[in-house]
């Protein structure tokens, strides 16, 4: 704004000094131009009437002052005459015709030229030999003599120049007065306000939700006040809910530290004499002579054995937060070792299990015991969607970090690595499961089913994240549920560092 402002006064200070000085000039060449007419027609009547004392004394009028009109009267070789400057009298001064004597009428009407070392406005005429000049002058020359008429131009330039510095000092005193009325105005209208703001955002960075913002004006300073108030108010009310959620959560928390000592301390009181009925029915099973129909029984109480054990070490791992032990193992053979230990019940249960792994997949960095158990609880899971049996279908392969975007997942971008993941599908073809349901599988204690403990699945989530990879669901009712799985796979210094 002072650079636009600035300039344009220079424009229009420039424009009113040369107009000024053009206004000036022309005034001056109408008033010699004006002068030099009467001036001849002056000395035309003396010469006529024979007045020649009259006509040196209107000579001397003009050299009363240096700033007035000089009158000279010349021949055509340049020698004065007559001039209103005594001194001058019968000197030559032929550079006063700057195209010669014989070229007078070939200039202008008045021009600018330098008389004795002073710039001055010149007007030329000539003295013509009429008829009524012949008693005197003769008839031999045409021309009796030169009028030389000169104004000097020392006032005018020098009322030009303090007309100059006179709109020039006018215009930097506007510049100031501007400048200074503007800085006022934004002092007033936008950095106070301004300041008032960001001292308020500093206090509500620094956690004070509290604090009163208002600028009291009307302005889009006052607008984006009120909005930042509003957004502030909203923040401090989000804020509330947040730690009143967290207050709860860290309560849940506390209460779910509490449930794992008591199931840790209930699971190690259970686990011993579990193991002694379970050896003690090994031992009776294979008693001589023991009927079919005691056989079954001992059988059906074997399992039962193993479905406690089972919930009782599920309880003991989820207390017990170990972890990974890391080492260079094949994903493929820890899911066909997990799938073998549970081939009797899918044969049992009618499940079909079909396998198509990546024989290029190259060995992860995995503890073989908490993968092993995290895909049995998958399996498990799989097992009691497929009551009436159905189809299991384990497929392994390598993809890209876009692969997560592809399946529709998303994914922090922190957490993707530079190089590819090992993907495993678990899909079902069982019943499926509603999305109420689906957004609740991975929470601790959550389960649908009459039997368990609802933590098999809360445990794979907890060992797939401790191998930094990540777990997906998605399900369809009547259609059945696959479980996407991926695993880092690691450059070799990385390996290493690893192991």
């Amino acid at each position: 704004m002072g650079i636009v402002v600035t300039l344009t006064l220079a424009f229009f200070a420039f424009f009113l000094i040369e107009n000024q000085k053009e206004h000036l000039l022309q005034a001056k060449k109408k008033e010699i131009e004006t002068l030099s007419t009467l001036i001849n027609h002056a000395v035309i009547n003396f010469m006529k009437e024979g007045e020649t004392k009259d006509f040196h004394n209107f000579l001397n009028l003009f050299g009363i002052a240096e700033d007035l009109l000089e009158v000279r009267i010349l021949e055509e070789n340049g020698t004065v005459l007559h001039s209103s400057h005594k001194i001058e009298e019968r000197k030559s001064m032929a550079y006063l015709f700057p195209q010669g004597a014989e070229n007078t009428r070939t200039l202008p009407a008045v021009f600018e030229q330098e008389v004795n070392g002073k710039l001055s406005l010149s007007t030329i005429k000539t003295f013509q030999n009429e008829a009524s000049c012949f008693p005197c002058h003769g008839n031999q020359k045409k021309t009796l003599g030169i009028l030389h008429v000169s104004l000097p131009m020392e006032a005018t330039i020098q009322s030009i120049r303090f007309n100059r510095t006179l709109l020039i000092i006018s215009t930097v005193i506007t510049l100031l007065l501007m400048a200074l009325a503007i800085n006022l105005l934004l002092t007033r209208l936008v950095k106070n306000p301004t300041r008032r703001l960001i001292a308020s955002m500093s206090q509500v960075e620094a956690g004070n939700f509290e604090v009163k913002i208002d600028l009291d004006t009307q302005d889009e300073l006052g607008r984006l006040a009120k909005n930042f108030a509003s957004m502030v108010q909203k923040l401090f009310a989000v804020q509330k809910e947040v730690e009143r959620q967290h207050r709860r959560e860290i309560s849940q928390v506390q209460h779910l530290a509490s449930l794992g000592e008591l199931a840790a301390s209930v699971a190690h009181e259970i686990r011993n004499p579990l193991a002694g009925i379970k050896l003690a029915i090994q031992v009776l099973s294979k008693e001589p002579g023991l009927a079919s129909d005691h056989q079954q029984t001992m059988a059906e109480i074997m399992r039962s054995i193993e479905r406690l054990d089972k919930t009782v070490a599920d309880l003991l791992l989820y207390s017990r937060q170990s972890p990974p032990q890391f080492q260079l193992i094949s994903l493929t053979e820890v899911i066909e070792e997990t799938l073998s230990s549970m081939k009797d019940q899918f044969q049992l249960a009618g499940i079909q299990v079909k396998k198509c792994f990546d024989p290029d997949l190259p060995p992860l960095s995995l503890d073989s015991e908490q993968m092993a158990r995290a895909f049995l609880n998958l399996f498990l899971n799989a097992l009691q969607a497929m009551p009436k049996g159905g189809t299991l279908k384990i497929k392994t392969g390598r993809c890209e970090p876009g692969c997560f975007q592809g399946h529709g997942f998303m994914v922090s971008e922190d957490s993707l690595p530079t190089n590819a993941w090992a993907e495993v599908l678990v899909t079902d073809t069982g019943e499926g499961m509603p999305p109420g349901v689906l957004s609740e599988i991975f929470r601790p204690f959550f389960t649908t089913k009459a039997k368990g403990t609802g933590l098999g699945l809360s445990l794979s989530r907890r060992v797939v994240e401790q191998h930094q990879g990540h777990i997906f669901v998605r399900s369809e009712i009547g259609k059945g549920t696959t479980f996407f799985l991926f695993f880092p796979i690691r450059s070799e210094k990385t390996k290493e560092k690893i192991v």
